[in-house]
């Protein structure tokens, strides 16, 4: 089982058998139950007809049950496809024939969904061990002996899941992250986090996306604890956090926005937040305000800002000791991992000047599953290191003197008025440094005589719109007049995507150009 997140399980098991590995309202697991559970969800998933490499779709919402299920199906030597719970019919039934799994584990709140995918695939109900519901009818609950469950034989470079990105248009690309991917993630993340044995880790985000697994990851690598928490309110994550004395929050910036909503926070409760020692971010550029609320809310944490890919899962990392000269620079490579700046002919370009960033080293992924043309156009060689593929993100960056990155735009955004090339990233970092802005989506409307109309939607600490004329002002002392925008829209909040933590721009988009009532 090495380079596979199995054999961190086994480990921990061994060790800490009887310390809680997953906590979530009154239920706990230990480490060895939760070994013992997977390898008989495992057991009960190969009886019913699962093989090595199958690919086994998992729709539950985020508790325990996932987790077993997760560990389960990669004991039985297959490959989960995590579907959001949240998908409509038409996103799951392209997962469905994209993948090409044999079966789907759900739970009672989705069921009667998945059921109408039935004559296509299996569909099973998770509740800890694995409860058949279809085809055969009525449920039939296992009891199996882990004995006989055949051993582990994937290798670090075999494929463990195939992760669908949540974007908001189109038809999602399912990303092949290998064992050894999700191996070396948490090796790595817990390195330049300092992740400990005795660390308590606040579990926020879901289990679909690469993010929110490392978590899990780093809790079977490291041997600590995990604690379960569907965000719904600010005051019930607080109460998680004082309950528990939490030292470890990982967060989205969209989350951060939700979680230090002035409207629902009551601090009159008096939480002891003085244990969380460190809080992490990625998935989205940290405004002004944020920043704020993490040093008021958590006067003992230190704060790391983090980018990543799928594709590469985390790319850099900015430590806490250059966040306040450096609030706009996503930092440097991660541990075993080599940033390149290339400009368009493969040059490595200078200082100051903008070029794609590319990731060379770890936990690059194996490609698109059935999509060789996406592959090669993503994943690509470099004449200075033959026979390596490298992830070309798509993302325009800058790197300076001393080394630190910061990000420019992605290389479709980029925007022209009146012939000058605007990036959308640099407008709103600017709006960021508004101290009533909490959250910033700037993008472009085609104008022909001009190239692009720009607009900016915003949203406020206290839901309330700022005054035009006094924001404007704000905006022209720090920008050229060709990128002020034209339309300046106020929302109340931002919309995120199925990863909990993403502002779902395209539809920020649909609703600003909706009230402007523009026609495009």
């Amino acid at each position: 089982m090495h380079f596979s997140v199995l054999s961190d399980l086994e480990n921990s098991a061994a060790i800490l058998g009887d310390k809680t590995a997953i906590t979530c309202g009154e239920l706990t697991l230990t480490f060895d139950e939760l070994r013992s559970k997977a390898k008989a969800t495992a057991c009960a998933l190969v009886e019913m007809g699962v093989k090595p490499g199958d690919r086994v779709g998992i729709c539950m919402t985020k508790c325990p049950e996932q987790i077993v299920v997760i560990l389960g199906v990669l004991y039985a030597n297959a490959i989960f496809v995590p579907i959001l719970p949240a998908l409509k019919r038409r996103g799951i039934a392209h997962i469905i024939s994209n993948s090409g799994m044999i079966a789907i584990v759900t739970d009672s709140k989705r069921l009667n969904e998945i059921a109408y995918f039935e004559n296509k695939v299996k569909v099973f109900i998770g509740n800890g061990e694995l409860t058949e519901t279809y085809p055969n009818l009525p449920y039939i609950t296992r009891h199996l002996e882990t004995e006989t469950l055949s051993p582990f034989c994937r290798l670090g470079i075999d494929v463990a899941a195939i992760i669908y990105s949540s974007g908001s248009t189109g038809m999602p690309k399912g990303i092949m992250v290998s064992h050894r991917n999700f191996f070396d993630g948490a090796r790595i993340t817990s390195e330049y986090l300092n992740t400990r044995q005795t660390d308590r880790i606040a579990c926020i985000l879901s289990f679909n996306f690469d993010y929110g697994l490392n978590q899990l990851w780093q809790s079977l690598f490291i041997g600590c604890s995990l604690y379960l928490h569907e965000f719904i309110m600010p005051n019930d994550c607080f109460n998680l956090l004082n309950k528990h004395q939490i030292t470890a929050l990982p967060l989205m910036p969209a989350i951060m926005t939700r979680l230090f909503d002035s409207r629902f926070v009551q601090l009159d409760h008096c939480y002891d937040l003085s244990c969380v020692r460190y809080v992490c971010s990625s998935g989205g550029r940290l405004s002004n305000s944020m920043l704020s609320n993490v040093r008021a809310f958590f006067p003992n944490a230190l704060m790391y800002s983090m980018y990543g890919l799928t594709e590469a899962f985390r790319s850099t990392y900015l430590h806490p000791s250059h966040l306040q000269q450096r609030p706009g620079s996503i930092g440097k490579a991660i541990p075993d991992v080599e940033i390149l700046v290339l400009d368009n002919l493969g040059n490595e370009c200078a200082a100051g000047v903008e070029g794609e960033l590319v990731h060379r080293g770890g936990c690059i992924a194996l490609g698109y599953w059935n999509d060789v043309e996406g592959t090669n156009e993503r994943f690509r060689t470099h004449p200075s290191y033959p026979g390596e593929k490298l992830v070309y993100s798509g993302d325009l960056v800058v790197r300076d003197h001393e080394g630190y990155i910061s990000f420019v735009s992605r290389k479709d955004e980029m925007l022209k008025n009146n012939g000058m090339r605007i990036s959308a990233a640099e407008i709103e970092v600017v709006f960021d440094g508004h101290p009533d802005v909490s959250a910033v989506v700037v993008f472009g409307v085609e104008n022909i005589e001009v190239g692009h109309d720009i607009v900016a939607v915003y949203t406020t600490n206290n839901s309330e719109p700022l005054d035009q004329s006094t924001l404007k002002r704000f905006l022209k002392d720090s920008l050229a007049s060709h990128m002020v925008p034209k339309y300046i829209v106020h929302q109340e909040n931002f919309p995120a995507t199925g990863n909990q933590g993403k502002i779902d721009r395209i539809t920020v988009r649909r609703n600003a150009i909706l009230q402007l009532g523009i026609d495009t």
